[in-house]
């Protein structure tokens, strides 16, 4: 079967012709998105006034589909598709035959799909998806007899996703993992010898950078009991409640960065707000893509006078990227503000006598703790909500071993790691006044 260019997998055409609710647990970057971008499509197109809703924690995981189903209708529907006031837009389309599809990015809560009827419930990352959602979004099929599609890399054993996946009697399960499709996938003008060698390649590094558990999730599409998400939905729930411009405060503000290279990863800052009582408030969050190192330090000083922050923690001494950029801002104005926040020794006394370390997981524990004790509110954003849900823990080492570690990781991790280091930055200035170095 060819869809244009597009040759589909095997696995692919089967679900493309299955009935009922479909699960999708499969690695990283098979296609799952795409598949039930055509099985959308041709579903709009084969019945008339029908309704697909597509559930996604954010505005931009919502509207991916939406391109991805429009793209397919262009190219072999384009007479169906309704124009002028019903012309489609980033979250909406339209057929002539009346039939919709609607994306709803739905946070931490899916109130924003409460009151929708559908004949079809799409749940894109369904494994992120909250208990609250669900109770939510599956209404929505309940005057229809509709069918539910959901897709996912697996996110531990916990959720309504996890429970779906044992429940083959409701639900028709396809398990693909990433290494399967590569090696299988048949070669066409569209996935030459040469990309499929590429992601070969690029699936050892992947190996040989995560641990065998990350990579067995992320790839390998595996239900993993020692992996844990970090921040529990509801801790989550309970901290990210404030507006954007609820706060304004121009002073005692601290500024977290996470840098990314060109083309990689988001940059994100992140300002934090600490009262004289001790309360933190989220004030500020800013994500940024694919731009040059010398835009980030010009950001990073713009965002430092614009909020006059105390103190600036960057990802400094994890590669050569952040070493750079800390290196140049040390000549900049706001050198005596700037604070290399990665596995570095901190001096405790001003002759850097007595020292500590910082490691990763103390950020992270420090963070937790404040949003435990109601001490740390954060904005109400679904990239924040989104950037929390994807942090996962692990044990590393044998538990009857005293060389143990937790691990902590993840897919979307960059505004989290802005945000630990914001939060370090201001919890601990009440201790004295710290001088972070790079070892």
């Amino acid at each position: 079967m060819n869809t244009g260019e597009l040759v589909l997998d095997e696995w692919q055409k089967e679900v493309l012709e299955a009935k009922g609710n479909l699960l999708l647990c499969t690695g990283r970057q098979v296609g799952k998105t795409t598949i039930f971008a055509i099985k959308a499509a041709r579903y709009l197109i084969n019945n008339p006034k029908s309704q697909i809703i597509i559930v996604s924690l954010t505005e931009d995981q919502a509207k991916l589909i939406i391109v991805m189903i429009l793209d397919y209708l262009e190219k072999h529907h384009k007479a169906e598709i309704a124009k002028g006031k019903q012309k489609p837009t980033q979250n909406k389309i339209t057929l002539k035959n009346k039939a919709v599809v609607i994306a709803r990015p739905v946070g931490m809560t899916g109130d924003a799909v409460r009151g929708f009827t559908g004949n079809v419930l799409i749940i894109d990352e369904a494994s992120r998806m909250p208990e609250l959602v669900w109770a939510a979004a599956k209404p929505t099929l309940l005057t229809t007899s509709g069918e539910i599609w959901m897709c996912s890399t697996p996110h531990g054993k916990q959720g309504y996703f996890w429970k779906s996946y044992n429940n083959p009697d409701r639900y028709k399960v396809f398990h693909i993992n990433s290494e399967q499709v590569i090696s299988s996938r048949p070669i066409t003008k569209t996935w030459t010898i040469k990309q499929k060698q590429d992601a070969q390649r690029l699936l050892q590094q992947e190996r040989e950078d995560m641990s065998e558990l990350e990579y067995g999730q992320e790839y390998l599409a595996e239900f993993l009991d020692d992996l844990r998400q970090y921040f529990p939905d509801e801790l989550i729930t309970k901290a990210c409640v404030l507006k954007r411009g609820e706060f304004n405060p121009k002073k005692d503000n601290y500024l977290g960065v996470d840098i990314a290279r060109m083309g990689g990863d988001a940059i994100t800052y992140e300002v934090i707000h600490k009262t004289p009582d001790n309360q933190c408030y989220h004030v500020e969050n800013i994500v940024k893509r694919k731009q040059y190192t010398t835009q980030t330090e010009k950001d990073i000083i713009n965002i430092a006078n614009i909020w006059n922050v105390d103190k600036v923690g960057i990802d400094a001494g994890s590669g050569a990227l952040g070493v750079g950029i800390f290196d140049r801002l040390m000549e900049s104005p706001i050198k005596r503000k700037i604070e290399a926040m990665n596995n570095r020794t901190i001096s405790l006394d001003r002759d850097g006598k007595k020292k500590q370390r910082i490691f990763k997981e103390d950020m992270y524990e420090n963070m937790l703790s404040m949003m435990e004790s109601g001490e740390l509110q954060l904005l109400a954003n679904e990239d924040v909500v989104l950037s929390l849900k994807s942090v996962q823990w692990e044990i590393r080492g044998k538990p009857e071993s005293s060389d143990t570690k937790v691990r902590i990781f993840g897919r979307d991790t960059h505004i989290a790691e802005g945000l630990v280091r914001a939060c370090y930055l201001a919890k601990k200035r009440k201790l004295n006044k710290l001088w972070i170095t790079c070892r």
